[in-house]
């Protein structure tokens, strides 16, 4: 995709304490820089992604996606793999002696998409950047030696990567390859003539200063050598040598590059690092080292219209504004090559593979504002479904060809998908493309509930949301999610015309398991949903998923409540954010919960007690569910943003996969794992959506808007009827004022089915001064008020047998409720709330379609 570079004049700065600074926008758009320590470092594009610890700039690992998943990594311990690096790099200046670079703290520049290190050693100052190619299988590695010294001196610079592979998922090393040297560009091919490598060829090409010697080879004198001690040792260049085709041997790629530096001048290094067939190396490399500065700015023009195109939210606050930015710059830059697509994977240089899970989690919030790409993700789950319709867990390079994992009993999967295509076609409309992913959708929900026992409860081998583990038993987030998927998967039905003799039965089943989730599996002790091992023992701990059964809207107002109190009394770490479960002891339930080792980990880390970004995205969602607006605010200001992270214990510009979360060891506490990963940036856009008034149901798109003190307005895009529309949100208060569609007002805080070529919806908050349907879980059509005869009337369309349930707020006190005519004198509470009259509404249909007219005092 070409996109022509857009100039922007926002300013995007981020008040942060030092050392971090985050740059205006003029040239440097998404910039942040530190001159303290950065832990982990993960940065790429769609071919290739790099990881670096302590911003120190020699690499640790490099992920090509191109043409199949292979790594370059020599990490012994994937725990400790901060201290193996794949690269070295030396100086020798005038007579002093030669040195390598020692492992210190430079000063780093990162983006989403590139990142820099700098710093002044030997009277010279050194800059490495690592930027990536848009459509070339590259990156292209910088290096600016500039002499910062008085004097004339001759520099010779040494670099040297390691070039032995790990292929994708079985990890398997290759350590034998042979070589080549091209003169055209002075470009180094290593080449792997093995299926498992994908028959592929790493290129290490000069588009700046040439090198002046070379060498291929690990082996001097016949034995493997290290080559940075040689280096040190001899005044020689290197001596030029390959791997001949008939005897492999353990390949690397070093040069070495010499020049004559009066002050202040520089040495400009262009090194294009990349991964192609052997075949096609030749053609690839060549046209990189010709284009390489236009495929480095593609890419970042791309991210940063990706990013700053339109801004789907903005507050004023430059903390969330500049946030969510860079969770859409993720959004865009956690994509990468796989078998002739480009596709969402979690992170940058770890888990190259595809996961239906990133996917379909990060697309719950992207359906406000890309459909395209949630469509296109769709798409391609299906592509990989088996001949039953069984969508795929994962997808992969493994051994000699291409691996689908399907999605088995035990998979979250089947119910998040549902969930997406839901939201996917309450924004989009988009029927034709609903009825091809139907049966996909109804395959899902069957495999699923296999795993229903009689009690009406889904059983797991898996605690809570996790995937290792093996101990059979009912559990409450597979339930939570079951509940909310056959919800949805009623409203597609009903909205397509599919199944319509099972609505009922799915709609009794949903609700029944509702009551046993309630009546099983709640605590009263804990005050919490806790679940129950195989043997019938109570699984005590305080598990995070259960807090989905606030967002879902599935317990009452009291429960709701103490849900909420016991997730903040035994989960939550007020500097981090929530623990994956309490209490932290799943190391001494190994062989009770069947784990494999200590996979689980340690107390504070993993799944043992670790910070997970969606737990952090689930309690906020639990508190706006409890109408803690103010204090969400402040948690997802604390823990969630770019800001809040910063400035955390061992805190660094991340949107990461966890955090380790152990008080007691300040060298470790808040240290992240993975910091650009895939769903970190979807949960916060969804939940800053939810913060700020946009509500769905299954059957509808609502609006309960909350401005903070702080702000004076908030502006979200949200697509509808496959259209983006501005959504203003202005005023003070708890209620909604006026509620406009295309500057109409109407009395409706729930989106009508019927509006067409909507442009924009202006919602002011202060005092009701009409009546006003503020939520319903059914199809909502034609809402209006009539001001002389006090009367508001909508259509509800649903299923019938359907139980409707909504709720009214208005200023003055209801008189009657007619339903297609007929007085509704049963179903009805009606509450004084404040300076409002709360109205709710619960009653069987029995047709599909149904009108209602309430007569106001």
């Amino acid at each position: 995709m070409k996109h022509k570079y857009l100039s922007f004049f926002l300013i995007l700065s981020i008040l942060l304490l030092s050392p971090f600074e985050v740059i205006g926008q003029d040239k440097s758009i998404l910039h942040i820089k530190s001159k303290k320590e950065v832990g982990q470092i993960e940065v790429g594009g769609p071919f290739v992604g790099i990881e670096i610890h302590k911003s120190f700039p020699m690499l640790n690992r490099i992920s090509f996606y191109y043409p199949v998943a292979n790594s370059i990594d020599i990490s012994e311990d994937y725990w400790k793999r901060e201290n193996y690096r794949i690269m070295s790099v030396g100086l020798k200046i005038g007579d002093s002696p030669k040195r390598l670079l020692e492992n210190e703290v430079y000063e780093v520049d990162q983006t989403p998409y590139s990142v820099s290190f700098k710093k002044e050693v030997f009277d010279t100052e050194i800059k490495i950047s690592y930027e990536f190619c848009k459509n070339g299988p590259a990156m292209v590695v910088t290096y600016e030696i500039t002499n910062k010294s008085k004097n004339t001196k001759d520099y010779e610079i040494f670099t040297r990567i390691e070039t032995t592979l790990r292929t994708s998922h079985s990890y398997k090393l290759k350590d034998n390859a042979y070589t080549e040297f091209d003169e055209n560009g002075s470009v180094i091919r290593i080449n792997y003539d093995d299926i498992e490598t994908g028959q592929a060829q790493i290129f290490i090409g000069n588009a700046g200063l040439l090198p002046s010697s070379f060498t291929t080879k690990a082996e001097f004198d016949g034995k493997v050598t290290k080559l940075d001690k040689w280096w040190l040792e001899n005044d020689r260049f290197l001596p030029g040598e390959t791997i001949q085709k008939e005897t492999l041997s353990k390949p690397v790629a070093a040069f070495t590059y010499n020049k004559n530096l009066q002050p202040d001048e520089s040495i400009k290094i262009v090194q294009i690092i990349g991964s192609s067939k052997i075949s096609e190396g030749n053609e690839k490399s060549n046209y990189l080292i010709e284009n390489y500065e236009k495929e480095v700015q593609d890419y970042e023009n791309y991210i940063l219209i990706e990013s700053l195109k339109k801004s789907v939210i903005t507050t004023g606050n430059e903390t969330f504004d500049f946030t969510a930015r860079w969770a859409k710059a993720i959004l865009a830059t956690n994509a990468h090559y796989l078998n002739g697509h480009i596709v969402p994977m979690p992170a940058q240089a770890e888990y190259n593979f595809y996961f239906t899970h990133d996917a379909l989690l990060t697309d719950l919030a992207a359906v406000n504002f890309d459909l395209d790409r949630v469509k296109n993700d769709l798409r391609f789950i299906i592509s990989l479904a088996d001949k039953e319709y069984i969508i795929p867990h994962a997808y992969y390079w493994k051994d000699t060809e291409y691996k689908t994992e399907f999605a088995g009993t035990e998979n979250w999967n089947h119910f998040w998908f549902a969930l997406l295509c839901a939201r996917y076609l309450r924004h989009s409309g988009d029927i034709e493309f609903l009825n091809q992913l139907y049966p996909y959708i109804e395959k899902s929900i069957e495999t699923a509930l296999k795993n229903k026992g009689d009690n009406d409860l889904m059983w797991s081998f898996r605690p809570d949301w996790w995937d290792i583990g093996n101990n059979f038993g009912p559990r409450a987030y597979m339930t939570i999610l079951a509940i909310r998927a056959l919800r949805e998967f009623n409203f597609i039905s009903a909205s397509i015309n599919k199944e319509v003799t099972k609505l009922k039965f799915y709609e009794d089943l949903a609700n029944r398991m509702n009551r046993k989730l309630v009546d099983l599996l709640w605590n009263g002790e804990l005050n919490y949903l806790i679940n129950y091992f195989e043997d019938g023992t109570e699984d005590r701990h305080i598990y995070m998923g259960s807090l989905l059964a606030s967002h879902f809207d599935l317990l009452d107002k009291d429960k709701n409540l103490k849900l909420i109190y016991t997730a903040k009394k035994n989960l939550l770490d007020e500097k981090l954010g929530i623990y994956s479960l309490y209490p932290m002891d799943l190391h001494e339930l190994i062989g009770y919960m069947k784990f494999s080792g200590n996979e689980a980990g340690d107390p504070y880390h993993y799944a043992n007690g670790g910070i997970w970004p969606h737990g952090n995205a689930w309690y906020a969602l639990g508190l706006i569910n409890n109408g803690f607006n103010k204090e969400a605010y402040e948690f997802i200001k604390q823990t969630m943003t770019m800001n809040g992270v910063i400035n955390s214990p061992n805190g660094q510009p991340a949107m990461y996969e966890y955090r380790v979360s152990d008080y007691t060891n300040p060298n470790i506490y808040g240290k992240i794992d993975k910091p650009q990963f895939l769903w970190a940036g979807g949960w916060y856009l969804y939940t800053l959506y939810n913060l700020f008034g946009l509500r769905e149901n299954e059957w509808n798109i609502s609006f309960d808007p909350y401005i903070p003190d702080e702000l004076d307005s908030v502006k979200l895009t949200v697509t509808i009827n496959g259209k983006q529309v501005p959504v203003n949100i202005c005023g003070r208060g708890n209620e909604i004022s006026s509620i406009s569609f295309n500057e109409t007002l109407t009395p409706s805080a729930v989106l009508p089915a019927n509006l067409k070529k909507l442009k924009e919806i202006s919602i002011k908050l202060g005092n009701a001064v009409i009546p006003y349907l503020s939520s319903v879980n059914a199809i909502v059509n034609s809402p209006s008020f009539n001001m002389e005869t006090k009367t508001l009337e909508f259509s509800l369309k649903s299923f019938e047998g359907h139980q409707i349930e909504f709720e009214i707020l208005s200023p003055i006190e209801k008189q009657y409720i007619l339903v297609n005519g007929n007085d509704l004198d049963h179903g009805i509470i009606e509450e004084r709330r404040n300076n409002l009259y709360e109205i709710k509404v619960h009653h069987l249909v029995q047709s599909s379609n149904n009108h209602y007219s309430i007569k106001f005092k």
